[in-house]
């Protein structure tokens, strides 16, 4: 499958909200839950534009985002990974692509490690970032508090760059 990972711009920024729209519906594999706050969202993406220590890539087949990476310095955490892609394109390369592009970033900006958090059952990521480098370091059993009250914990990691 052919696709390029490069550098968001404004213009992606519909189809990154529908895409975010797209996964949240799935209710399994990210935080956001459908009815989330778009317009932060969009604050969030035109601050990391600007901002030097911040990255927002996307995956582009043909000519839309089908995958979207982020990273930014949380105070708790370091810096941290955020990122999702189309249920039509897991597994074809692209999670493994975001990921290289976020490391050779990183590393050019002097980022010593990089954090992520994933739920326990999120099976296909857990793989996908054990193979790229990242290291269990925490479970938490009673993180998120999902709409339907469900309480789900995450297992944060880490990767030495």
């Amino acid at each position: 499958m052919d696709f390029l990972i490069r550098d968001a711009t404004e213009s992606d920024f519909e189809a990154l909200l529908a895409l975010f729209d797209e996964v949240a519906a799935e209710r399994i594999y990210i935080g956001t839950q459908p009815g989330f706050d778009r317009e932060l969202y969009r604050s969030g993406w035109s601050d990391a534009l600007v901002d030097p220590d911040r990255l927002l890539l996307v995956a582009i087949v043909g000519d839309a985002p089908v995958g979207t990476l982020g990273i930014r310095e949380r105070r708790d955490l370091g810096a941290g990974i955020g990122m999702l892609v189309s249920s039509d394109y897991r597994k074809v390369g692209i999670g493994s692509a975001l990921l290289d592009a976020a490391f050779a970033w990183a590393r050019g900006r002097g980022f010593e490690e990089l954090t992520l958090s994933v739920f326990p059952h999120n099976l296909a990521a857990l793989a996908l970032y054990r193979s790229a480098g990242f290291v269990e370091v925490e479970r938490i059993e009673r993180a998120v508090t999902r709409q339907s009250g469900e309480v789900w914990g995450i297992i944060r990691m880490r990767k030495h760059l």
